[in-house]
């Protein structure tokens, strides 16, 4: 195994040390994410349409609400005689099966934790779970975004350091330690190493050299959902994928799954694979700048807001061309005070 010099070290176990305070929010939180508002596409049981906070789509069985309605959480859900409703919980991305219930007393904001991930979406400073930390200059983890992910054996980039010759990049945790030299700021995971394991946190360090002199350096941290989790959420995508609706929809459904599980990097890959598809949505172009800015990637949301705003200007649909402004002026800002990671 390669072995940096002592004083680099310390730097990297230093802002290692930082990574930590960002990710235990991470594993005491995991089960529950932040729910994004949107217009209720259906008219109230009271015949007078009203704005409210979305908190579930109905999936099949409800005498009253077709399937793909979407629910606020004063709405009550009615099953068809000795049946449930099946319905999609956006806060917590699960499938339930109801009977005859208000939707608040199983998918309310009320539940919505306090203490969110602070990402420059809040639009305001935080400490950032991935970046340079003192130096501006480290060569900063870009992928895999953000700190949970499924894949097991990620592809690994980051930040260029200004005058490196080659980077080091170190992998430890359990069951795993390796180290590899790299010529380039992307790394495919070596298939000789061992894979990363469910359920573990991963110290991955980045090491920049100029000749054979460490310049620079940076540590991050990555956690692997748990077997669990993955099961979960690979059931419920499973389910939604048979449910008839649109390839955008489906898009929309997944990604606030993965958010839910603050799966940054699962989503901005949907999200993306869905734009490089020829959507013309603008959702899913605000959503990608929503999570790029999760990940902390300030110039890729603008560039994605940018998009989503012209579409919605296409579109009159001023509810997406509000949420795209308003996301893009977060992202200019944070830019501005040099908090986005270099390139995307």
């Amino acid at each position: 195994m390669l072995i940096a010099p002592e004083s680099t070290v310390k730097r990297v176990k230093k802002a290692f040390y930082y990574q930590f305070v960002a990710i235990a929010s991470i594993l005491l939180f995991s089960s529950f994410s932040s729910i994004r508002g949107q217009a209720k596409s259906v008219a109230k049981s009271n015949s007078q349409e009203q704005t409210c906070k979305v908190v579930a789509k109905v999936l099949s069985g409800d005498i009253n609400w077709a399937p793909g309605s979407k629910l606020c959480q004063e709405d009550k859900v009615h099953p068809v005689n000795g049946h449930k409703v099946e319905v999609l919980c956006y806060l917590s991305a699960k499938i339930l099966q109801l009977t005859s219930s208000t939707m608040g007393e199983h998918c309310s904001p009320r539940y919505q934790r306090q203490n969110q991930n602070c990402t420059l979406r809040d639009g305001r400073t935080c400490i950032k779970p991935k970046g340079p930390g003192e130096d501006e200059n480290a060569p900063t983890l870009i992928t895999p975004y953000g700190l949970v992910i499924l894949n097991m054996s990620p592809t690994l980039s980051w930040s260029t350091t200004p005058l490196a010759t080659s980077y080091i990049v170190q992998v430890e945790g359990k069951g795993v330690s390796w180290s590899v030299v790299a010529k380039t700021t992307q790394l495919l995971y070596p298939k000789e190493q061992p894979a990363m394991q469910p359920g573990n946190v991963y110290n991955v360090n980045i090491i920049a050299n100029q000749a054979d002199e460490p310049i620079a350096a940076s540590a991050s941290v990555v956690l692997i959902a748990s077997t669990d989790k993955m099961q979960q959420i690979a059931n419920t995508i499973n389910r939604l994928q048979s449910f008839d609706q649109s390839q955008d929809e489906l898009t929309i459904d997944i990604d606030r799954v993965y958010e839910a599980q603050n799966l940054v990097n699962e989503s901005i890959n949907l999200l993306k694979a869905r734009t490089e598809g020829g959507t013309k949505n603008p959702t899913i172009y605000r959503l990608l700048g929503d999570r790029y800015l999760e990940a902390y990637l300030a110039s890729a949301a603008i560039s994605a807001y940018s998009t989503a705003t012209k579409l919605a200007q296409k579109e009159n649909n001023a509810e997406e061309l509000a949420k795209a402004e308003a996301g893009a002026k977060i992202a200019e800002q944070s830019q501005k005070r040099g908090e986005g990671v270099r390139g995307s």
